[in-house]
């Protein structure tokens, strides 16, 4: 097993937890707000082997895990800046980035304000979100009107893996559980749960970062139609669909996963090499 070392750093507004890694160029990995999701979670099978090769850092967002709650109703540029904030904090300058579902559209945005900082990224189920207004509320309403229960976590996490027995273990699903209470009594004391889904596709076609996206072909969430439409807008990118896979496919195949996004990282499926 993997040893993970933990810390605390303040981050703008907010005392953020992280897990790190390994060492050499840093890869900074950025989770889905599913209910309970957290950076230690969300990437439990890519830590220890990227860690072989790179210093690996996985933080908790805003109001995940043990990072400090939202001060107030979430939307995406406070994420972006809260991990701006992050990636000072920590001292990275030269890094690689991994984002999953809300994970991603930081990423995104992340690379774009620090061109010059992010080598390389991989985005798992999101391709430059965009979701139309009329399909954003009921995309997002199964998270926004979630409650803790393990009746309720199987249900939605059940939507966001293609084999919820499979992917997630019942020790693992209980751990989604307990984190998502506070997390849940967080946004109600804030307003509610975050529901902009931004259209940042016309930032992948200015993209200059290399960019690897990985879809399930059964995803719930973020349709693989929206991730190859962001896949075309991008200069330069890779793509890789897997069938029989959900939203999360870092977790859910992961050997895959990692046999293609370290090499991809390290600069070694140039054409030539």
């Amino acid at each position: 097993m993997v040893e993970l070392r933990e810390g605390y750093v303040q981050a703008g507004d907010y005392r953020t937890h992280y897990v790190e890694t390994g060492s050499g160029k840093p890869v900074l990995m950025l989770h889905s707000a599913d209910p309970g999701s957290g950076g230690a979670m969300e990437f439990r099978h890519n830590i220890g082997p990227f860690g072989e090769h790179f210093r690996v850092v996985a933080p908790d967002i805003i109001g995940f895990g043990k990072t400090d709650p939202p001060l107030s109703l979430l939307t995406h540029p406070a994420y972006v800046e809260h991990m701006l904030a992050f990636i000072d904090a920590i001292g990275l300058q030269d890094f690689n980035l991994v984002g999953n579902s809300r994970g991603g559209l930081i990423a995104i945005s992340v690379a774009a304000e620090r061109p010059a900082q992010v080598g390389r990224m991989v985005l798992a189920g999101n391709a430059g979100g965009g979701i139309p207004p009329e399909m954003q509320a009921h995309a997002l309403s199964a998270f926004a009107n979630y409650t803790p229960s393990p009746e309720n976590i199987r249900t939605i996490l059940g939507r966001s893996y293609f084999d919820l027995d499979r992917s997630v273990t019942p020790e693992e699903l209980n751990q989604y559980l307990e984190a998502s209470k506070p997390q849940y009594e967080s946004y109600a004391r804030v307003g509610g749960y975050p529901m902009d889904v931004p259209n940042l596709k016309p930032l992948l076609a200015e993209m200059k970062t290399p960019v690897l996206f990985f879809f399930g072909k059964d995803d719930k969430v973020f349709a693989i139609e929206q991730g190859l439409a962001g896949f075309v807008s991008t200069p330069g990118a890779r793509f890789f669909g897997i069938s029989n896979c959900g939203h999360h496919p870092q977790s859910e195949y992961p050997k895959e996963f990692n046999a293609l996004a370290i090499p991809f990282l390290k600069g070694e499926l140039e054409p030539g090499t």
